[in-house]
């Protein structure tokens, strides 16, 4: 039975995951609320002198024709001054997509294109509507534009080699070849600073007291990269680029194995597991000098032996696992982050309300309860513009701790 176990396990991590969300229906843009529905973005933008240009990123999870893909997906754009004014339309337009502003990495597309800048406004807010011709999956992207910030990492981002197709994500694998650009191909210098270091996981939903201060982060190295030119960063850290040491805010890139998002390490997949395990079980996982032996042991115990139990349960922690990296890697893992913490466990929200510097998802069972919030605030970063941080209530003890049961009795299924 053990053998069994191990081999669907292999093959489950090595096969391409899905992970569909609530049917809910897709909200008004207008309204500030949108869904984490089959059609997952994530977007960022570039200042490209009188407009920016936005980079939006589609997990389609099938093949689209890059040729034409107009005939595949639909998007349209609509700007407005902030998140909570929406009765003053700047700007709004279609895109077309096609071979000059589509590129697909795996089952990721990006799709990118100019919005003038708004007169007399420092900022603005796109949301832009997407829609695939071929499904009639949609969702919204919002996307917080800066028009003259001065932070380096509106004007600069990580192309691949060839410096023609962007590197929207925050993570890029190691010994990949990319080049730091602007759209205006301007040279300049940075300073690179490697810090090695292995972040924690994000601490109980229920923790109110503040966790106590780590170690310090201490750079490992620096070195000098340039502008425009080919570079290869061939370990597995964290870097911070900026063009001196007294700027504040520059551009971070986690540099990961090249099975990321996915884990396969066993020293790896024990991890995340630490969300849905007792302090004694993550001490065996985190301290075994055997962790593929552990890990094996750890899966049929929680299941009492049940295979069909096993293997449901495996591929789908593992399915919000990959998902949870691809969506929230910031300056660490995604399944690290108080955000990757609560999708692996909670899974999608049937609804994302957005602000500013605020994310509220809404989960709504009736069967358990009617609707339950939690709220992540968006916090200043050197190394990632997207950091959010959770709220924390020891209330949510009622609704955390009867979902990881139905994780340990193998009732929580893949989408």
């Amino acid at each position: 039975m053990k053998k069994l176990l191990i081999a669907f396990f292999s093959m489950a991590l090595l096969s391409g995951c899905v992970v569909t969300t609530p049917s809910s229906k897709l909200t008004n843009p207008l309204d500030n609320k949108v869904a984490l529905q089959k059609l997952n973005t994530k977007s960022r933008f570039l200042d490209n002198g009188n407009s920016v240009r936005i980079f939006l990123s589609i997990d389609a999870n099938r093949d689209v024709n890059l040729v034409d893909a107009t005939k595949d997906f639909y998007l349209s754009y609509n700007l407005y001054p902030d998140y909570s004014n929406k009765q003053q339309l700047l700007s709004s337009g279609t895109v077309a997509i096609n071979a000059e502003n589509i590129s697909r990495d795996g089952e990721l597309l990006t799709v990118w294109f100019d919005i003038p800048k708004a007169k007399d406004f420092f900022t603005a807010v796109a949301f832009t509507s997407v829609k695939d011709l071929k499904t009639n999956n949609s969702t919204v992207n919002d996307c917080l534009l800066r028009f003259q910030s001065g932070k380096v990492g509106d004007y600069f981002m990580f192309f691949d080699k060839s410096g023609k197709t962007p590197l929207s994500k925050n993570y890029f694998s190691v010994a990949d070849t990319v080049i730091l650009k602007s759209l205006d191909n301007r040279s300049q210098s940075f300073k690179a600073f490697r810090y090695k270091y292995e972040f924690e996981a994000a601490i109980s939903p229920m923790s109110t007291t503040p966790r106590t201060a780590s170690k310090s982060l201490y750079v490992d190295s620096v070195f000098t990269i340039n502008s425009n030119t080919p570079i290869v960063l061939s370990n597995e850290a964290l870097y911070y680029f900026s063009k001196d040491t007294t700027e504040v805010y520059g551009i971070g890139m986690v540099v990961t194995d090249r099975r990321f998002p996915k884990l396969t390490r066993p020293e790896k997949l024990v991890r995340p597991l630490i969300y849905m395990s007792t302090n004694a079980e993550t001490n065996d996982l985190y301290n075994s000098k055997e962790p593929k032996r552990t890990l094996d042991n750890y899966w049929l115990n929680i299941t009492q032996g049940n295979q069909v139990t096993a293997k449901r349960t495996i591929k789908a922690f593992y399915q919000r696992v990959e998902k949870a990296n691809y969506l929230f890697t910031t300056y660490k893992d995604g399944w690290k982050t108080d955000k990757g913490m609560v999708f692996i466990i909670m899974g999608d929200p049937v609804r994302i309300t957005r602000m500013k510097d605020k994310e509220i998802w809404t989960y709504n069972r009736a069967s358990q309860y009617s609707e339950l919030n939690f709220t992540f605030t968006k916090r200043s970063n050197q190394f990632a513009d997207d950091h959010y941080e959770l709220q924390r209530y020891a209330e949510y003890q009622s609704i955390w701790f009867p979902t990881v049961e139905q994780w340990r009795n193998g009732d929580v299924v893949s989408r």
